[in-house]
């Protein structure tokens, strides 16, 4: 897969015998099909769990992308009935929509 973004993700299993692991989500460049319609690959990477993810499609590149994120996000709502989700860094929740999209980087401050 020829990735173009990547997010890792802490998950904290509900179970306490497992313990805690990095998941990494990633979404492919997007490819034209033959029908004219493009699609992209999604992964997860876990290594408790293998997962084989369909692509997804949309009509064009980045409609396809935003699929991605969207099939992403619907995978991840797993995670979240099993435990919960955290960025690594900062220990945040995050909610299954938001996996991808939530920004690890400290936010600039703001002129008052």
């Amino acid at each position: 897969m020829d990735v173009i973004g990547e997010r890792k993700l802490a998950f904290w299993p509900a179970e306490e015998a497992e313990q805690e692991r990095e998941i990494l989500l990633r979404v492919g460049r997007p490819r034209q099909r033959p029908d004219n319609d493009w699609e992209v690959d999604i992964d997860i990477i876990d290594p408790e769990k293998e997962w084989k993810l369909p692509p997804v499609w949309g009509h064009d590149g980045f409609g396809a992308v935003i699929s991605g994120i969207i099939g992403l996000s619907k995978y991840i709502a797993w995670y979240t009935m099993r435990g919960r989700l955290t960025l690594p860094v900062h220990g945040d929740d995050l909610f299954p929509e938001w996996a991808l999209l939530a920004d690890t980087s400290t936010p600039p401050d703001t002129a008052d």
